[in-house]
């Protein structure tokens, strides 16, 4: 009884804007109004948002809509020919959102394979697919980890190869946009000025959620979406509040993720838990939100070594409480992973946790834009790691634009080491910086944990677990400018549940 009242609600509301003038009349729109394509994601067992945008001219401040609102009808079935309607409903596209649609469906059936539509006026997006996370014992789960997409850099072409991968689900570690195009022309951004305002983000999404490549997997496959620095802004500043603010408000807008609640000024919850039954528990971190500032030792910065600030090591960067994730989030992982009753123990970390020893002569450098910068923080996940009663470590991680596997067990040094392995995917287009390729090879016989690495390839990790191994292939596309660019393995690594050591498999 509720329901239908609450739905009779909506519509009456919805009725009472039409007749106040403040609703768009589609019949007026003379092109697709969801040129931007459908998405879902943030699934759970029993949930799924579906996401699309009404923007018949994306690229223009407010989408070619104006400030109205716009009727967006839903369908969902349990089949693709969209026969076995199991809900509908209708709502309202609003300009305050950038006329963003998220539909937060409930009460779904848990590793379900579930179809659906949106329409306005005359026009109807294609039939996407999405897919419920299982539940109970005996599962598997195939799925993808990919990250950084520059638009300037190269086609989104590893997403046709995903598709045909068939995974269940895909995580984006982040970098979704770029504010830059670090001199790349091959294609145009927007303008060549990093965005700043709501209305420049807005336009940077829907720029890249013009690749088709991008709109056709997102159509196919749900995806689990974090910010990374590219996202948003490089560190938590205060001074960049407001800027932050826009970035992360356009983010939500352009991704099929449920409202984050904001607590505070500029604070976004993002952080979340991911459960398959009894077989793998992933703890998704917001990595960038929280974090103390990195710009510590400024002095000791090598710009030369070109991705972003390498530097030497200094004595304010080991400071006992210096955290990458903030306090709330800490206590919040390390109970997730106390409490974890998996197989697998899984965090998902916008880039790398486990270190990188970088000798140039007589100076030791590390990278400032993940954990390198945050050793106490990487000492306290580890020290939770090792002591967690159930659950094998992995992490999976993005944001450096290059291949690496990595077992911690092999750290040189003691105080660095972190239980479990690390699978680092490379970008979907974002170059590897070419001032880094020497040195990065030149480093490895002093880093024996780094079983592999590879910085030419553009690419993404294929992970296929039950409940006795974990099967991880590092899926490359090489030219990331060619259409048509076929996809092939690098190199392919197991984990056992029982014996965690990393292991190639030939």
């Amino acid at each position: 009884m509720r329901r239908r009242q609450f739905f009779s609600g909506m519509l009456a509301g919805i009725s009472l804007l039409r007749s106040s003038g403040l609703v768009a009349e589609t019949s007026t729109f003379t092109s697709d109004p969801f040129s931007l394509g459908i998405a879902s994601g943030d699934m759970t067992h029993d949930s799924v948002v579906l996401w699309t945008r009404i923007a018949p001219e994306p690229l223009l401040p407010d989408g070619g809509v104006g400030p109205y609102a716009v009727p967006v009808r839903w369908e969902v079935a349990t089949d693709p020919g969209m026969r076995h309607l199991v809900r509908r409903g209708e709502l309202l596209a609003m300009p305050e959102f950038a006329h963003s649609v998220h539909v937060d469906l409930q009460g779904l059936q848990a590793g379900r394979d579930y179809w659906y539509r949106f329409q306005t006026g005359r026009y109807r997006t294609e039939i996407g697919h999405t897919k419920t996370l299982a539940d109970g014992p005996d599962l598997t789960a195939r799925f993808v980890t990919t990250s950084c997409q520059n638009y300037t850099h190269g086609y989104f072409l590893a997403y046709e190869h995903m598709v045909n991968d068939q995974p269940d689900f895909v995580i984006h570690l982040g970098d979704y946009i770029y504010d830059t195009s670090f001199g790349e022309t091959f294609r145009r951004h927007d303008s060549e000025q990093p965005p700043k305002t709501l209305i420049d983000y807005r336009r940077r999404h829907a720029l890249y959620k013009t690749d088709l490549h991008l709109q056709r997997a997102h159509a196919a496959l749900p995806f689990y979406c974090v910010i990374d620095n590219h996202d948003a802004i490089e560190d938590n500043d205060p001074a960049k509040y407001e800027q932050r603010a826009a970035a992360y408000r356009a983010w939500y807008e352009h991704m099929p993720v449920r409202g984050f609640s904001l607590r505070k000024a500029n604070v976004f919850d993002m952080h979340r838990l991911l459960r398959l039954g009894d077989l793998m528990q992933i703890s998704l971190l917001d990595t960038r939100q929280f974090r103390d500032l990195r710009e510590k030792c400024t002095e000791n910065l090598e710009h030369a070594l070109g991705f972003g600030n390498y530097r030497e090591r200094c004595a304010a960067l080991f400071h006992a409480d210096r955290t990458l994730l903030g306090a709330e989030q800490e206590h919040w992982l390390y109970q997730s992973l106390k409490n974890n009753t998996s197989v697998w123990n899984v965090i998902a970390s916008s880039g790398p946790v486990m270190p990188f020893r970088l000798d140039m002569g007589d100076e030791e450098y590390g990278y400032i834009g993940a954990w390198d910068a945050y050793p106490a923080n990487r000492q306290r996940l580890a020290s939770v790691l090792a002591s967690a009663p159930v659950g094998q470590p992995i992490i999976l991680s993005g944001d450096i634009h290059s291949f690496w596997a990595m077992d911690g067990s092999l750290i040189s040094d003691a105080a660095d080491r972190v239980p479990g392995i690390e699978f680092v995917c490379s970008s979907i287009s974002a170059n590897w910086p070419e001032p880094l390729a020497t040195p990065v090879k030149d480093n490895l016989a002093y880093n024996p944990h780094v079983a592999f690495y590879n910085g030419d390839e553009r690419g993404y990790l294929l992970h296929d677990v039950n409940a006795s191994e974990w099967r991880t292939r590092f899926r490359a596309i090489g030219d990331a400018k060619t259409e048509g660019a076929e996809v092939r393995d690098l190199r392919t690594f197991r984990v056992t549940s029982d014996h965690p050591i990393l292991q190639e498999v030939i």
